[in-house]
């Protein structure tokens, strides 16, 4: 039992490491964005950057709920997240605003993971694609995280910056 709570303990700190260097890593690629090229996207389809970490922020807060345990019912569907990250992303208006979200929605992720339990550990949360188990979804934000500071990274290289901004 002790060497469960241990590795529990460890994989906690691991994620919450892992949180908190996906959101540094992007906020950092974020801080070379033009201020005239925070809104600059490459279609009408495509998040720009300052969309991207708005969204990130919105996809913080729904991973918190599941690792709190709290129920996300119904479970939205890939078009209402996207629906509903369209109208979070229209609410950050600025680089400033974009940091403080991101930064708060980090910590609350930190926080999240935090309060893990041996139980929660064990199920397995509803996901839009169906149950994912909860060592992936604390894993999540980081990998989400990660995964869109490289989306920042390529609107860079449109514009010309191919500098290397990890």
């Amino acid at each position: 039992m002790a060497a469960e709570k241990t590795n529990l303990k460890k994989t906690v700190a691991d994620c919450q490491a892992s949180a908190k260097a996906a959101a540094e890593r992007l906020l950092k690629t974020f801080s070379f964005v033009p201020d005239n090229k925070l809104s600059w996207t490459p279609s009408k389809t495509a998040r720009s950057s300052l969309g991207i970490v708005a969204h990130c922020c919105m996809a913080n807060q729904m991973f918190a709920k599941i690792l709190r345990g709290e129920s996300v019912s119904p479970m939205p569907t890939l078009q209402q997240i996207h629906e509903m990250s369209q109208k979070f992303e229209a609410t950050i208006h600025d680089r400033a605003e974009a940091v403080r979200q991101l930064e708060a929605s980090c910590e609350e992720v930190v926080a999240a993971l935090g309060t893990m339990t041996a139980d929660r550990f064990a199920t397995s949360p509803v996901s839009p694609g169906g149950e994912i188990p909860m060592a992936v979804w604390m894993s999540l934000p980081s990998m989400h995280t990660g995964g869109h500071a490289t989306q920042i990274d390529y609107l860079q290289t449109i514009w010309g910056d191919v500098a290397d901004h990890m």
